[in-house]
């Protein structure tokens, strides 16, 4: 039996909108059962109903304006999709993972649905990391001074995450127009509610000082009234807005889910009690706007609509294998030729003021580009000052200070940089970037691969990394080797003032996520002064530095091993093998070519490193080096890095764990003698 209430009022007074609503719920209707055929024939293998929530969805898509505003979906939103006008065929494409699919060419799982022109931004599997990238593009919207509105929703379990506590503080400090909207059908999978929270969503929210609220989302009329106004108020800049939507969830969680396990018969037949199709339905028999037999026919309609979708969509065959590796990274980027530069002034500079000389050039060059991180703001500009001077120059809605949240730095960014900004962001050290790390390695880096190009976000990142500064084990981390095996992310690590500038300068123009390691012992250091290079010089990615050439050993390095590689041959003195030494400059792309080629002309190869040598990058390193220039080795390739441990405080049990120029000379020599 339907549950009946306040059947006799007109809930809006609208016959045609109430009408729009049932065809909308009908054709999700049929798009539901239609898929859990699907799932039955092994041609869908993940499957996320939205039946229980489909009221609540098509009510946001119909105060909201699709192909305006943004959207940000979490994996249970197929009303959503059918209420914003996507194509029934490509929602089919999409669940199918066939060719054609837009949603991402069968790259991104079922129920992840993506459309540039209805504005909905790919999202991923991961609960909650949507609500900060949803922020930023609200950032973006309000630096372009337009009023459209971000919309971003989840279960009530995603809810628990660290990250949508971070986008409701920074979304209600900055009063950004986004549209929270949490829809609570009391289950996280198996896990009720009272095993989330002791409170209640929209109470939360409230905690932050934020316009929040419950609606029955079952229910059209309270939606319609309520968010209607709210979403007219918001478009005038009043900030934030959080729904908490009271929904069923009339079957499993997904496709791998049985509830049955964990919810009696009796739980599901009072949840039946609230189907919202089968209460519109009674409603406007009950107002006399359709007949038994008109909705049949509307039911027959929508039945057919679907099936026509299905058929078309379940002809088409898989997406072609051969372009799986297609953007991962950007086809595109700077005419990059690298030449000579021409050198500023007459006195060398650090590279601590060529990486803000290069970021003052390309904030002039481009206005997008926008600064953001702890303590970066002046007048301290950065813990190593690495931005003093930026924020007096651009103003503060250029360069600014971050919360102290590090989801939140990269996050926000990402959604700034699908908004059309440059955003050049930094973590203050490697060893406090993993709280980041969910959005670095799941979102920011599979967008353009998941959304087979549609979406992308080049951004910065600057991270100050490595020890040999008495920092400890939490100051003092080297990150390449765990940010290399994350596809996506490009990679540089400059060893001197010019190749940090000329590289800062270039990862500013690409189109690809970059992450930019500064040792912070290369800062000020007096072996890493150069002169400066003119505002036109730009380094490719991908392209090593030979810092000498030899013809006995060839020694590959990069950070601040370079340096003490070079002293270590300085101590050497005559007694020092004729040594190639080349300096990556990128771990991501990395100048293979580079290092084989010298190898073929040495037959030796030691490769040194600030980082442990147990899963380095070294060993990557290696393992190219035997797989392209085996035939050419005259010793095994030798690996010199940190010792397996975290990098201690005292002053000596930092030099007993991490590589010295000592150890370098003695592994020359060894390798000299083999």
């Amino acid at each position: 039996m339907v549950q009946e209430r306040n059947a006799s009022k007109d809930p809006v007074g609208d016959e045609r909108l109430l009408l729009e609503l049932y065809r909308r719920m009908l054709r999700l209707f049929y798009l539901e059962e239609t898929v859990r055929r699907f799932v039955r024939q092994n041609k869908c293998s993940f499957h996320a109903s939205s039946r229980g929530h489909e009221k609540l969805q098509i009510a946001c898509s119909m105060v909201l304006k699709s192909g305006k505003d943004w959207f940000f979906p979490y994996y249970r939103e197929k009303a959503l999709m059918v209420g914003l006008g996507m194509p029934l065929k490509d929602i089919f494409l999409h669940m199918l993972s066939r060719k054609g699919d837009p949603s991402g060419e069968g790259r991104n799982m079922s129920e992840h649905f993506s459309s540039k022109p209805l504005r909905i931004v790919s999202p991923t599997a991961c609960t909650g990391t949507q609500f900060l990238a949803a922020v930023g593009m609200a950032k973006a919207i309000r630096y372009d001074g337009r009023d459209d509105i971000v919309y971003v929703s989840s279960g009530e379990g995603a809810t628990s995450e660290g990250e949508f506590f971070e986008a409701l503080n920074q979304a209600q400090r900055e009063r950004l127009p986004v549209l929270f909207v949490i829809q609570n059908n009391g289950y996280a999978i198996s896990v009720p509610q009272s095993q989330q929270t002791s409170s209640e969503i929209h109470l939360i929210a409230r905690g932050f000082g934020m316009d929040a609220f419950r609606v029955d989302g079952t229910r059209f009329t309270e939606m319609y009234h309520t968010l209607e106004p709210k979403i007219a108020e918001m478009r005038k800049g009043s900030g934030p807005v959080l729904v908490e939507g009271m929904v069923v969830r009339l079957e499993s969680h997904s496709s791998s889910d049985d509830q049955s396990k964990y919810r009696t018969e009796e739980q599901m037949e009072e949840v039946r009690r609230h189907d919202p199709i089968l209460h519109t339905e009674l409603r406007l028999q009950q107002m006399q706007l359709l007949t038994p037999e008109q909705v049949a026919v509307y039911r027959k309609e929508a039945e057919r609509e679907v099936a026509e979708a299905a058929d078309l969509a379940d002809s088409m065959p898989p997406p072609d294998a051969e372009r799986v590796m297609v953007h991962i990274y950007s086809p595109v980027g700077p005419a990059i030729l690298e030449r000579a530069p021409r050198m500023l002034g007459e006195q060398p500079i650090t590279m601590v003021d060529a990486i803000n000389h290069g970021l003052r050039e390309e904030m002039e060059r481009n206005e997008k580009i926008i600064i953001w991180g702890e303590d970066v703001q002046d007048p301290k500009g950065g813990v190593f000052g690495v931005t003093r001077g930026l924020t007096e120059r651009f103003s503060g809605t250029r360069v600014f200070n971050s919360p102290l949240a590090e989801a939140s730095i990269i996050g926000v960014a990402q959604g700034m940089a699908i908004g059309g900004y440059k955003p050049v962001v930094e973590i203050q050290f490697g060893d406090y970037s993993w709280p980041a790390f969910m959005q670095m390695r799941n979102e920011v880096s599979t967008l353009r691969w998941r959304s087979a190009g549609v979406w992308s976000c080049p951004m910065v990142v600057r991270i100050a990394v490595g020890g040999y500064i008495h920092g400890g084990p939490f100051h003092s981390q080297c990150v390449e080797a765990l940010y290399a095996h994350t596809p996506g992310w490009l990679i540089a690590f400059p060893s001197s003032a010019g190749d940090a500038k000329g590289l800062i300068k270039t990862a500013c123009r690409l189109d690809d996520p970059v992450l930019f390691l500064e040792h912070k012992g290369l800062y000020r250091q007096v072996y890493t002064k150069g002169m400066e290079p003119d505002p036109d010089y730009l380094i490719p990615f991908g392209r090593a530095r030979v810092v000498r050439e030899g013809t006995d050993l060839s020694v590959i390095s990069w950070g601040r091993a370079v340096h003490m590689v070079s002293q270590a041959l300085t101590k050497l003195g005559t007694s020092a093998p004729s040594v190639d030494l080349i300096d990556l400059r990128t771990i991501v792309p990395l100048d293979e070519e580079t290092v084989l080629e010298s190898i073929r002309k040495t037959g030796k190869a030691l490769i040194v490193h600030e980082d442990s040598v147990f899963m380095g990058f070294g060993a990557e390193l290696a393992a190219r080096i035997a797989d392209g220039a085996f035939e050419y080795l005259d010793a095994p390739v030798k690996r010199l890095g940190a010792l397996d441990s975290f990098v201690p405080f005292a002053a000596n049990l930092e030099a007993a764990v991490l590589p010295t120029v000592e150890g370098i000379e003695a592994a020359i020599r060894e390798m000299a003698a083999y």
